[in-house]
């Protein structure tokens, strides 16, 4: 169903790769840099989002504080419905982010199918893989797989002049002169150097989030400091996305690795020159103590509530604001009750 665009994709690497004398790893950096471009706009739109909420974020934090101590579930929604409002009514979206992370996951995925059958997308052939294999005998009869079919072909590259198709249309996979072949798969437990790709992509994906999170703090947000709940969250993150990055490297062939190093390495760059030219908004010491000032007043306010409100027996008391209307409570009616069920006499609670 998506052949064509895996087609028109493979056909944009292979051109890109004749540009630099077949070189498939040029190719890859040619592709990231011009997807990298292609989501500037929303990358731009990103930064800007951030730099809305670093300016929202003392009054969110306000608005939180109005609210600690109290975790029942009433509470917690009605906490998080006016953040959200608040929010809808400056215009910002807590979702605007998700959008590039959601959109370049296609791309990923076509380039997966993609380098894994570079003979059918790349080079267009693939109608003529069964005649391939015909034309180099028993050695490419059982082969599935279309990269150790091109190291077949390559072992007898006149079989192709049968068919009328030159290697000369077959991507270059290796760099450094022969030293590194692409299309092989990493193996931790061989001498060669390809398994320093999946390390060297997780490490980059580790330093890209390190580095983006430095680069684009939120002052206000540090200075009243992150809930626990965010914290975990981001070392979670930390932890999930490089281990996921070196595990899926590991699997496939070196070329999905260096592509995750070149994404890695323009998204550090990307990040550090849209930082500096849109920049998230300072605080002096003045405005952050002030901040710290106004986060403890209304946690005292809050505190002060709670400590006039009304005693209740109940265990479980839900705030009376949480009601539209306020339930009827009938002492009688509730003492008939618990004698049916109890089978005892209740003494009646005076109101």
């Amino acid at each position: 169903m998506l052949d064509w665009l895996y087609t028109l994709v493979g056909s944009m690497l292979s051109w890109f790769s004749s540009l630099f004398g077949g070189s498939y790893a040029l190719a890859l950096l040619l592709y990231a840099l011009l997807f990298k471009l292609l989501f500037l706009p929303f990358t731009i739109k990103q930064q800007k989002n951030q730099i809305k909420m670093a300016k929202l974020a003392p009054k969110i934090e306000l608005i939180k504080a109005k609210y600690r101590g109290r975790n029942d579930q009433p509470t917690m929604q009605k906490m998080q419905q006016e953040i959200m409002e608040f929010q809808q009514k400056e215009g910002y979206s807590p979702f605007s982010g998700c959008l590039p992370l959601l959109l370049q996951l296609p791309i990923i995925m076509f380039l997966y199918e993609i380098i894994r059958k570079p003979l059918t997308f790349i080079c267009g052939w693939g109608d003529k893989i069964g005649d391939i294999k015909t034309a180099l005998g028993e050695a490419a009869a059982n082969i599935t797989d279309e990269i150790q079919l091109i190291g077949e072909i390559m072992k007898n590259p006149t079989a192709l002049g049968k068919l009328g198709l030159s290697t000369s249309a077959i991507p270059n996979f290796e760099i450094f002169g022969g030293w590194l072949n692409l299309a092989e798969t990493p193996n931790i437990t061989s001498l060669s150097w390809l398994v320093l790709i999946p390390i060297v992509a997780a490490a980059l994906t580790w330093l890209s989030m390190f580095l983006s999170r430095k680069w684009n703090q939120n002052p206000a947000a540090m200075a009243q400091g992150q809930d626990a709940q965010a914290q975990a969250s981001m070392k979670m993150m930390d932890l999930v996305m490089p281990l996921m990055t070196l595990f899926i490297a590991f699997g496939f062939s070196g070329m999905l690795g260096l592509y995750w190093i070149y994404q890695s390495a323009l998204g550090i760059l990307q990040t550090f020159i849209i930082s500096r030219v849109m920049p998230l908004p300072k605080y002096t010491e003045e405005e952050l103590k002030e901040m710290k000032k106004a986060q403890k007043a209304a946690e005292k306010a809050q505190k002060a509530a709670l400590k006039e409100a009304p005693k209740y027996r109940s265990l479980h008391y839900i705030d009376e604001e949480d009601y539209d209307e306020l339930p009827e409570f009938n002492s009688k009616e509730a003492n008939a009750q618990k004698k049916n069920t109890s089978g005892m006499d209740i003494p009646e609670i005076k109101d």
